[in-house]
């Protein structure tokens, strides 16, 4: 096989944003609290914080099942408005609401940290000639993660970009994967997808055609009966040995 592009998850696979919270969505509550905040001060009436964020809380794995069936885009915008829409807040100005959309990226962005070796795994395929990918599903806008890349020196490495809420096509759908191969120039044959999660992740690689490794860089994610991803790793940098093996096959 001929291996001529590498794509790349971002979150849990080369930046981890969790944080101290162990379990999804409550590693979004900095964000709510920065959002809580913000309008606070604008005078804006709100219910107490506690039921301010679990009605996020509630609302959110609900939108992402939907986002990831490809029946709704999730965007934090429009999500944030929902979420005060729920509590009964109903006069929030848009340019408010587009701070504190901001200050919740901000938040949650603080909190990411990069994998270990990630520069060095990027540095090692981009040093090795191939095309390189990213794709995420995120909320956020790309302008978000763009930065937090700039801020880790992961930015200087891809050809391609896609995030699922800018461009509403969300893994594990094919939809994503075909899209930026096609930004790639690159046949699905020719393609290898690294990402952590086996249900999104793995899952949607394969039904673009693509190769899959599964980075088990963390306990979050289990893997569901029949996902098998082509190779497995505990860490980014075991990459370099399995894409030996794969180009000498």
């Amino acid at each position: 096989m001929e291996i001529r592009a590498i794509i790349f998850d971002l979150g849990g696979t080369l930046i981890e944003y969790a944080g101290p919270y162990a379990v999804w969505p409550d590693l979004e509550t900095p964000g709510f609290e920065a959002v809580f905040v913000s309008l606070q001060g604008k005078g804006v009436k709100l219910p107490s914080f506690a039921e301010f964020r679990d009605t996020g809380f509630a609302i959110l794995p609900g939108r992402w099942q939907m986002a990831i069936k490809g029946e709704r885009n999730l965007r934090l915008l429009d999500f944030l408005a929902e979420v005060l829409a729920v509590c009964h807040v109903n006069s929030v100005e848009e340019a408010w609401l587009e701070e504190a959309a901001n200050l919740y990226q901000d938040a949650i962005c603080a909190q990411a940290v990069p994998l270990e070796a990630a520069n060095e795994t990027l540095d090692f395929v981009k040093g090795r000639g191939y095309k390189m990918g990213l794709l995420s599903n995120t909320m956020f806008t790309a302008a978000a993660h763009v930065s937090d890349l700039q801020r880790f020196a992961l930015d200087g490495y891809f050809d391609a970009m896609l995030f699922s809420a800018d461009a509403g096509k969300w893994k594990p759908s094919a939809d994503p994967y075909l899209d930026l191969l096609d930004q790639l120039q690159v046949a699905p044959e020719n393609g290898i997808f690294v990402g952590d999660d086996p249900a999104n992740d793995i899952v949607g690689g394969q039904r673009a055609g693509l190769r899959t490794i599964l980075l088990r860089s963390s306990q979050r994610f289990s893997q569901p009966d029949g996902v098998y991803p082509d190779a497995v790793i505990g860490h980014l940098s075991e990459l370099p040995i399995v894409l030996a093996n794969w180009s000498n096959e």
